[in-house]
């Protein structure tokens, strides 16, 4: 299954690249754990939830060509969390980034597509209550996750 997942990744790739295109959405990706992992990218905020915790994060995004940069706004995890993702690949289905922080890269992580509808985000997590519920109700509603 993850040989497919990849080949689809780099055939979708090769076939529709654009790096001037702002990285908007909802994406979904797994942690080398396994775990689940979705990040909505709003367009100056983002929220990501994390399934092996149960916990959603939401940032200040900030963008500068195929850098994106997180801020934490507001967890119930952590008071500090800072770091960027390096867009090396996009197109409509997914993108490709290298995770830079808490003083390591990682390689490079495909997100794929939940929705290329652009989140409404406010600046905390009470007040994105709706979106929080939007994505726990079409995860339960599947069983891989992502609603497919």
């Amino acid at each position: 299954m993850r040989t497919v997942v990849i080949l689809m990744a780099v055939i979708l790739l090769g076939c529709n690249t654009s790096d001037h295109k702002p990285i908007t959405g909802k994406w979904y990706t797994y942690a080398e754990s396994g775990d689940y992992m979705e990040l909505w990218l709003g367009d100056d905020k983002a929220m990501s939830y994390l399934s092996s915790i149960d916990e959603f994060l939401l940032y200040e995004l900030n963008r500068d060509d195929s850098l994106l940069s997180f801020s934490l706004i507001e967890s119930r995890i952590t008071e500090a969390h800072e770091f960027q993702l390096r867009v090396e690949k996009s197109s409509d289905e997914l993108f490709q980034a290298i995770f830079i922080g808490e003083g390591k890269v990682n390689p490079l992580k495909t997100y794929f597509l939940v929705s290329s509808e652009t989140p409404r985000l406010s600046g905390s997590l009470e007040t994105n209550k709706e979106n929080m519920l939007e994505l726990l109700s079409r995860m339960e509603g599947s069983h891989d996750g992502h609603g497919h």
